[in-house]
């Protein structure tokens, strides 16, 4: 090695330390602008977590893409995610432990008041948020293929893209989650005509499913999964489990605290709380062996009809670290 090439390894080496030095510190979470996310923003405001001494660091994520980019480049040591991503990635070689189950509300937006029951989605076309294969596309199609019914996807980008058409009446009905349900019904109200049909959460897709999936009642669509090397660490996998459950417990204890929490990295989310409350704010976590095994459910469903979307085949025994 020259003197330069010693020089410019030991200036490297000198950057990267406090950088190393940061991370070993923190725990770096991730989830997008849903209510499920919050219980990570309340996890960072006790200190560090008891037992690995590390403090968590919150970043939100907009996208499944930029969710994965993230993963890829060690970003991120754990994130709010669907069961069917963290399931990839295990498949892909990247080490993922789930460690909570939660089952979130999924609502058909619409001002058709049929949509009220899963049989009113025949024949229609429906908003999804992102791309063909991802979650809102497969969670329909499993429902409405069990179902014996078919509907016509529209995707778009995003779920605020789907708001806005339907806000502007530029589609029938959308398939979104909390807060993007609430955020369209609230500006269709805005925006609507004094005779213009009422936008409505007509059916939470959860209610659906335990009536056609009733030996697995409990829709496990969203996961808070650990990735990279923390998932094989047994007792950050049991720390961060347990901050998240009493995170959530913190939050139905504390709505208006929960909702002011929200203001910095969620706004939009933020601003859709009635008398100080989040729509979907009371989180229903899915723990123990019945979680685990509807989620394993879910996921052979989703195998049977896509085996790319959950990676390629089923998880291994390891992968669910449910048993709160």
């Amino acid at each position: 090695m020259t003197r330069r090439q010693f020089l410019q390894t030991l200036a490297a080496l000198s950057l990267a330390a406090p950088a190393f030095a940061e991370q070993a510190s923190t725990v770096r979470v991730s989830g997008p602008a849903v209510a499920e996310t919050l219980p990570l923003l309340a996890m960072g405001r006790a200190g560090p977590l008891p037992g690995i001494a590390r403090t968590v660091v919150f970043t939100p994520w907009n996208s499944p893409d930029q969710l994965r980019a993230m993963i890829a480049t060690d970003g991120v040591d754990a994130a709010l995610m669907t069961t069917a991503s963290a399931c990839t990635l295990a498949n892909k070689g990247v080490p993922a432990t789930v460690v909570a189950l939660t089952s979130s509300p999924v609502w058909l937006v619409s001002s058709d008041a049929a949509l009220s029951r899963l049989s009113g989605l025949d024949g229609r076309d429906v908003l999804l948020p992102f791309g063909p294969g991802e979650m809102p596309d497969l969670l329909l199609r499993a429902l409405a293929g069990q179902a014996g019914l078919a509907f016509i996807p529209r995707h778009v980008g995003n779920a605020l893209e789907a708001v806005n058409l339907l806000s502007l009446g530029q589609g029938h009905c959308a398939l979104l989650s909390e807060p993007a349900a609430s955020l369209a019904v609230s500006r269709a109200k805005v925006r609507a005509r004094p005779d213009a049909p009422v936008l409505g959460k007509r059916l939470d897709l959860r209610d659906a499913w335990r009536e056609v999936f009733p030996e697995h009642p409990q829709l496990t669509q969203s996961a808070f999964a650990v990735t990279g090397s923390l998932a094989r660490d047994a007792v950050a996998c049991k720390a961060l489990q347990t901050a998240y459950v009493q995170a959530a417990g913190w939050m139905a204890a504390h709505p208006r605290e929960t909702t002011a929490l929200a203001e910095k990295d969620f706004p939009a989310l933020a601003s859709q709380a009635v008398d100080g409350v989040l729509p979907g704010q009371d989180i229903r976590l899915v723990m123990g062996p019945q979680g685990a095994q509807d989620a394993r459910f879910f996921l052979g469903l989703l195998h049977g009809m896509s085996p790319a979307s959950i990676g390629g085949r089923p998880p291994e025994s390891s992968f669910f670290e449910v048993d709160a």
